[in-house]
């Protein structure tokens, strides 16, 4: 566990486990805490490297620093701190957009990426569509009903009430306003920050697209879209599931995931 120096601000980062490296990425919901029922798993195989986010968690700094210009930067320090090369990038909403880009601006360095319930930061006609209509509807909902699955709504409430306590711990929650979240969020949304769709073939590692049949903000047909784009990358559809599949349903993830690691990315 360190504290990590980057762009005049201290990234939150953790290591556990050995082997080779699969880098977690969370979601604007979570922090590194969330990965909790992955890293028993992964760490017996693999090094697992977590961290938070800029303005997520420990990682303090100022939302105006909210951005995809420091996070990528951040993420290759966390990396050069504990000396990992090259590391299988799996990112869960925020985590997916930010891998997407990593992925595409330095390929040597991941070795394969595994999106989770991400939107990616595309320009793509469904993911915004989606995106919008949940905005007009988000400040009705708590943050568990945003984020997870009717079914595991109902049917775990327990873990439901932990993933809204995790989320507790960023200063979203209790140091910035709502009106500055929510700007900070629609900048990650400018159009000038989005990427084309054309920009997938791009990718030249192995790809998993891994969504819930009932994430409300990431369309089906996009994933679809996306696996047509990048030849030989796979796609995963999760039951049951709303935008948190690894939360949800850990079980069914990480047993996707840990194969698709085992098939496509060699040692």
């Amino acid at each position: 566990m360190a504290f990590i120096d980057s762009g005049r601000r201290r990234i939150w980062a953790e290591k556990h486990g050995s082997g080779p490296a699969v880098l977690f990425l969370h979601g604007a919901g979570s922090n590194a805490a969330t990965w909790w029922q992955q890293l028993p798993t992964f760490a017996a195989r693999h090094t697992c490297i977590t961290l938070d986010l800029r303005c997520f968690g420990r990682s303090a700094a100022p939302m105006d620093e909210f951005s995809h210009r420091h996070f990528v930067p951040d993420v290759l320090a966390v990396l050069d701190h504990f000396g990992v090369q090259r590391t299988v990038v799996v990112g869960q909403s925020l985590g997916g957009m930010v891998g997407l880009r990593l992925a595409l601006q330095q390929p040597d360095r991941v070795a394969a990426f595994v999106a989770c319930d991400s939107p990616l930061g595309l320009d793509h006609p469904a993911i915004l569509q989606a995106l919008e209509r949940r905005a007009r509807t988000a400040t009705a909902l708590t943050l568990e009903q945003r984020a997870l699955g009717a079914w595991f709504l109902q049917r775990d409430p327990e873990r439901a009430a932990l993933y809204a306590q995790i989320n507790a711990f960023n200063p979203g929650t209790h140091s910035v306003s709502p009106a500055d979240w929510r700007a900070a969020m629609d900048r990650l949304l400018d159009p000038a920050d989005l990427l084309p769709l054309s920009a997938l073939p791009g990718l030249r590692v192995p790809v998993l697209w891994l969504v819930g049949r009932e994430d409300p903000l990431v369309p089906l047909q996009a994933m679809q879209d996306c696996v047509a784009q990048v030849p030989g990358s796979e796609l995963a559809v999760v039951d049951d599931c709303g935008h948190s599949t690894y939360f949800e349903k850990p079980g069914v993830f990480n047993h996707l995931v840990m194969d698709f690691i085992a098939r496509r990315v060699s040692a």
